[in-house]
């Protein structure tokens, strides 16, 4: 009789309902999971290509020839080990006006004085005094 007044049919149905609430609780978590790695995975790869673009807008890649005028020359002494190679460069000002830098070899380096012209071909450095005389390197 007890099952004629519904009393097996509410057991079932609350062990039933109880199985759904915990099922689709999972699942919306299962879901809200899928999402936020998602989400993560997309703002990774963003910071990822922001940070590559303003790499290369900050330090655009030089070409192997360049001609222009030495305004700066500087050593990096960055590092303290024992053999360490100092970086030498110079700081170039093109004919159009832009400003970049190049590193060279410590002869170039030697040689280069501030306001001489110098020309790059093929890797191949030629320092160009202000007396007209070419000194190849």
């Amino acid at each position: 009789m007890g099952w004629r007044l519904g009393i097996r049919k509410l057991k079932f149905k609350f062990m039933a309902s109880s199985r759904l609430n915990k099922n689709s609780a999972l699942r919306f978590f299962e879901k809200k999971t899928a999402k936020i790695a998602v989400l993560s995975l997309l703002c990774f790869v963003v910071v990822t290509v922001l940070f590559v673009a303003w790499q290369k807008w900050t330090n655009p890649a030089q070409s192997a020839d360049y001609e222009g005028r030495i305004v700066d020359r500087w050593v990096n002494n960055s590092g303290a080990a024992e053999g360490y190679q100092p970086s030498l460069a110079l700081v170039i000002e093109s004919t159009d006006g832009r400003r970049f830098t190049v590193r060279v070899d410590p002869n170039v380096y030697e040689s280069a004085r501030v306001g001489m012209r110098i020309r790059s071909r093929s890797g191949q450095v030629v320092l160009i005094d202000s007396e007209k005389n070419s000194v190849a390197k």
